[in-house]
């Protein structure tokens, strides 16, 4: 069997060494510094020191995380949607690109029923010939190009 040796733990007095940091020699033996790799907000571009926000593929200061359509804050776990890799809220989102129910004039979430220009909620719209409301899952045909009705309604 082998002998095997005790391990000492040395302590480093460290007032008494000298600074060491690291350098990087170029070929003619200019001192060059490296730089730290460091955070940087993907909205002020500013250097990030303490908390921040991941998202996007990116780092954000907590506070800068903000709509790009209206500036109000985006907290963590708080719907989004991204625009030209920028956080856009779910509100100016519907705004800006969602659509709106010829019905009730509301903005659309989820599914829409949509004919020609026209979007609509399947709950605004009812079966011509049986007053019932439409469902995602109807088969349904158009009639006079403006009445909704059910395949088995007809």
């Amino acid at each position: 069997m082998a002998d095997v040796e005790e391990l000492e733990v040395e302590e480093i007095d460290l007032e008494d060494e000298e600074d060491y940091s690291c350098e990087v020699l170029a070929s003619d033996d200019e001192v060059v510094p490296v730089e730290e790799e460091v955070d940087v907000c993907g909205m002020c571009s500013q250097v990030i020191e303490g908390q921040y926000l991941t998202a996007l593929d990116n780092k954000f200061h907590p506070d800068c995380f903000v709509c790009v359509n209206c500036r109000n804050k985006i907290a963590p776990g708080q719907d989004f949607y991204e625009r030209n890799d920028k956080p856009l809220c779910v509100d100016c989102h519907y705004l800006l690109y969602g659509y709106k129910c010829k019905v009730c004039d509301q903005f659309i979430k989820g599914q829409r029923l949509c004919w020609g220009d026209d979007a609509f909620h399947f709950q605004c719209v009812k079966c011509t010939s049986c007053a019932k409301a439409l469902c995602e899952t109807d088969d349904l045909k158009v009639i006079n190009k403006k009445d909704f009705i059910h395949v088995a309604c007809c």
